[in-house]
């Protein structure tokens, strides 16, 4: 079992920092840059993967993916993550036991944490804190390689490709739905 937290990112953990809302694919993307020995992963990741910028300079570059926001919020409800992730774009911390219904109630706005979180690296880029590059999922290979030459990041995408998303039309509950209809409209600006 991961440790409450809340965690902070360690600069000498790790050569990025691969930050998404969830349900992007950020994993396999890690996965990509750790086989070609880019250090994604310190051992706090998991806390520190759907992270607000801390608004202090991390000390590496950072990249963030998001988009696709009602199916990114359709997954990670079909895995369990979506109240987990939640807990840890708004508090930092690793709280799956918080109810759904409480992130309506004390973030009616931003529920899930999606736009705070976001908003938190738009500032961070905006006031030179770090360097930070947004990509958009799904994305291209030549839209990955574009945002990691931001960072002044080397990296090789060959072989790397996006799978299909998994999509399960199961019900949701009324939380979900509720917070899906929140989301309908949401479209960050970076």
């Amino acid at each position: 079992m991961q440790p409450l937290g809340p965690s902070e990112p360690n600069a000498d953990d790790m050569d990025v920092w691969v930050v998404s809302h969830g349900g992007v694919a950020s994993n396999a993307l890690c996965d990509h840059m750790e086989a070609q020995g880019i250090r994604t992963r310190p051992e706090n990741y998991g806390l520190i993967c759907h992270k607000q910028h801390p608004g202090i300079s991390v000390g590496k570059p950072i990249l963030i993916i998001h988009g696709d926001y009602l199916d990114s919020i359709r997954s990670m409800d079909r895995r369990n993550f979506l109240t987990v992730n939640a807990a840890k774009m708004h508090l930092g911390i690793n709280a799956p036991e918080i109810p759904l219904s409480r992130f309506l109630q004390s973030f009616p706005e931003d529920p899930v944490g999606i736009s705070t979180f976001l908003e938190s690296f738009r500032m961070a880029k905006k006031n030179g804190l770090d360097k930070v590059a947004f990509l958009r999922y799904p994305y291209s290979n030549q839209e990955a390689l574009a945002a990691f030459s931001q960072l002044g990041v080397n990296i090789d995408m060959n072989g790397f490709e996006l799978r299909e998303r998994k999509k399960k039309f199961s019900r949701r509950s009324k939380d979900v739905q509720l917070i899906l209809e929140i989301y309908d409209q949401f479209d960050f600006q970076e």
